[in-house]
Protein backbone atom coordinates (compact mmCIF):
# COMPACT_ATOMS: atom_id res chain seq x y z
CA UNK A 1 0.00 0.00 0.00
CA UNK A 2 1.38 3.42 -0.97
CA UNK A 3 1.35 6.35 1.41
CA UNK A 4 -0.07 9.65 0.31
CA UNK A 5 1.41 12.76 1.86
CA UNK A 6 -0.03 16.25 1.62
CA UNK A 7 1.27 19.53 2.99
CA UNK A 8 -0.59 21.69 5.48
CA UNK A 9 -1.78 24.19 2.88
CA UNK A 10 -3.35 21.45 0.80
CA UNK A 11 -5.07 20.00 3.86
CA UNK A 12 -6.43 23.45 4.77
CA UNK A 13 -7.75 23.91 1.22
CA UNK A 14 -9.54 20.55 1.41
CA UNK A 15 -11.20 21.66 4.64
CA UNK A 16 -12.18 25.02 3.10
CA UNK A 17 -13.79 23.31 0.09
CA UNK A 18 -15.73 20.97 2.36
CA UNK A 19 -16.91 23.88 4.51
CA UNK A 20 -18.03 25.82 1.43
CA UNK A 21 -20.24 22.92 0.36
CA UNK A 22 -21.71 22.56 3.85
CA UNK A 23 -22.42 26.30 4.12
CA UNK A 24 -24.10 26.30 0.72
CA UNK A 25 -26.36 23.45 1.80
CA UNK A 26 -27.25 25.19 5.08
CA UNK A 27 -28.02 28.48 3.30
CA UNK A 28 -30.35 26.64 0.96
CA UNK A 29 -32.14 24.94 3.88
CA UNK A 30 -32.48 28.23 5.77
CA UNK A 31 -33.91 29.93 2.68
CA UNK A 32 -36.31 27.06 2.05
CA UNK A 33 -37.58 27.06 5.62
CA UNK A 34 -37.92 30.87 5.81
CA UNK A 35 -40.09 30.89 2.68
CA UNK A 36 -42.45 28.31 4.12
CA UNK A 37 -45.53 29.50 6.00
CA UNK A 38 -46.74 27.92 9.24
CA UNK A 39 -43.64 25.99 10.19
CA UNK A 40 -44.14 22.99 12.40
CA UNK A 41 -42.38 22.78 15.75
CA UNK A 42 -39.80 20.44 14.20
CA UNK A 43 -39.19 22.80 11.26
CA UNK A 44 -38.70 25.76 13.61
CA UNK A 45 -36.12 23.76 15.55
CA UNK A 46 -34.44 22.72 12.30
CA UNK A 47 -34.26 26.36 11.15
CA UNK A 48 -32.70 27.38 14.45
CA UNK A 49 -30.16 24.56 14.25
CA UNK A 50 -29.28 25.46 10.65
CA UNK A 51 -28.68 29.10 11.57
CA UNK A 52 -26.47 28.17 14.53
CA UNK A 53 -24.56 25.59 12.48
CA UNK A 54 -24.00 28.09 9.65
CA UNK A 55 -22.58 30.61 12.12
CA UNK A 56 -20.15 28.03 13.50
CA UNK A 57 -19.09 26.89 10.04
CA UNK A 58 -18.45 30.48 8.96
CA UNK A 59 -16.14 31.00 11.93
CA UNK A 60 -14.31 27.75 11.17
CA UNK A 61 -14.13 28.73 7.51
CA UNK A 62 -12.42 32.03 8.38
CA UNK A 63 -9.95 30.20 10.63
CA UNK A 64 -8.85 27.96 7.74
CA UNK A 65 -8.32 30.92 5.44
CA UNK A 66 -11.53 30.95 3.45
CA UNK A 67 -12.75 34.25 2.04
CA UNK A 68 -16.22 35.14 3.31
CA UNK A 69 -18.66 35.62 0.44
Amino acid sequence: MKKVEIDGDTADRIVVCSLEESMLTLRYEISRLKKKKNLTKWEKAELCDCIISLDHLQKTYSYYGGDMK
